[in-house]
């Protein structure tokens, strides 16, 4: 259901937003923009992490280089076929993504049992006509990527699926040069915590009026794009689905206090100063700041 586009390099920018700002903003793109051919669709994303979360954690530092594994799937994790295994990178605001499709067969096979990219796409290939497509320079080249990634950080486990619905709209006209590449939006955001055994429940990340909107695009904003955000009250605003969902973690366990206001707007305060910085079970807490909004 995705592209099957296996590198991106653009600038991505996300702002939080609240439902009656989502309809007044669709209805302002819909006369160069539409809901592309998939409709609504449920991603789930599964991201990898250190068992300290050291990965997040930097992350939330906001540092000028930052870097992710993720598995996304495009539909349900547990109905999909396939999946997506992918490196997200981000420097000096310009975001950067590799990825390779591959089998859910063949993902489990690389990922949790060590065999090469190579190996378990022959053993387990998203379609045999296709074997040569994905066993291509590039894409191996992709992989050679992941691997380092996976040598670079040691012992990565699963660690949070992070679950939304999304719409994305694209160009009406796909050679508008006056438009913007994608604009999506998120709601009904959840997390699940695999490094809890106790429970598989799903938790939301947003509050209950809020949408997570980005839009992608390779250079600036057309005007009339500027002015429809000006006209709502829509700016831009850091926010990370896994980093949200790691904030409601340590909140959910004591390390930071969540305040949650009428709008549905979450920020979190008493982050830990240096000295704090891990918690009694040994993990590594956020980087000290004055709060956080979720």
């Amino acid at each position: 259901m995705a592209t099957s586009a296996d590198t991106f390099e653009r600038k991505e920018k996300k702002y939080l937003i609240t439902a009656a700002q989502c309809a007044a903003i669709k209805e302002g793109l819909s006369a160069r923009m539409q809901l592309d051919a998939y409709g609504a669709t449920r991603i789930d994303s599964l991201y990898f992490d250190t068992p300290d979360r050291s990965l997040i954690c930097r992350s939330l530092e906001k540092p000028l280089y930052k870097e992710k594994l993720r598995i996304r799937s495009y539909g349900a994790f547990s109905e999909a076929d396939t999946v997506f295994v992918e490196i997200k990178k981000k420097f000096k605001g310009i975001v950067y993504k590799r990825r390779v499709r591959m089998s859910k067969q063949a993902m489990d096979a690389y990922t949790r049992d060590g065999m090469s990219y190579e190996d378990a796409m022959r053993r387990f290939p998203i379609a045999p006509d296709k074997m040569d497509e994905d066993l291509a320079a590039g894409k191996v080249q992709i992989a050679r990527e992941l691997d380092a990634f996976f040598r670079r950080y040691g012992n990565l486990k699963p660690s949070m699926v992070i679950s939304c619905l999304r719409e994305a709209w694209a160009p009406i006209d796909p050679a508008d040069e006056d438009c913007v590449d994608r604009v999506t939006f998120d709601e009904d955001i959840s997390y699940v915590d695999l490094f809890e055994d106790a429970s598989v429940a799903r938790r939301p990340v947003t509050g209950p009026d809020q949408v997570v909107m980005e839009i992608k695009c390779a250079g600036g904003y057309p005007t009339w794009l500027s002015q429809l955000l000006s006209s709502v009250g829509a700016y831009p605003r850091s926010f990370s689905k896994y980093g949200n969902a790691y904030k409601r973690v340590l909140a959910a366990r004591g390390d930071v206090e969540v305040l949650q206001s009428e709008s549905g707007k979450v920020s979190i305060t008493n982050i830990p100063r240096p000295n704090q910085r891990r918690a009694a079970s040994g993990d590594v807490l956020i980087a000290p700041s004055a709060g956080y909004e979720i």
